[in-house]
């Protein structure tokens, strides 16, 4: 397959997509009245204007829970593909698997560390009012 064979695959429907879905918000927009006023465009918290500070604070103690699950999961997921393919007798393989895993590993420390300083943050587990 040429190149232009590929780019008309895969190039003209995303290209169509993204030229009727800004041609319908355009037409939309045109049919839709655009009358701003100060209430239209305030900011509203169930369904009432707010007023003062809020009454309380949203705890996120599990926030640094969440962050070390979603790196950890590719890399293990990434890790059970690596252990079905036979290794023993063939080093580029084996090579370019550990240049993935440690590349991994590299990528992920960063987040990993400010996940875990968010984990040992006591004020993320207090409840304020």
């Amino acid at each position: 397959m040429s190149l232009v064979q590929a780019l008309v695959a895969f190039g003209l429907p995303s290209i169509l997509t993204l030229a009727l879905g800004y041609g319908g918000y355009k037409i939309i927009s045109l049919i839709v009245p655009h009358n701003p006023t100060p209430v239209k465009i305030s900011r509203f918290e169930a369904g009432n204007i707010p007023y003062g500070e809020g009454r309380l604070w949203f705890p996120l103690q599990y926030y640094g829970y969440l962050l070390m699950y979603v790196t950890i999961e590719p890399i293990l997921i990434l890790l059970f593909a690596i252990a079905s393919v036979p290794l023993l007798g063939n080093f580029i393989l084996f090579r370019n698997l550990m240049i993935i895993i440690g590349s991994f590993i590299v990528l992920i420390y960063p987040v990993m560390y400010y996940s875990i300083t968010q984990i040992n943050m006591i004020q993320n587990w207090e409840l304020r009012q």
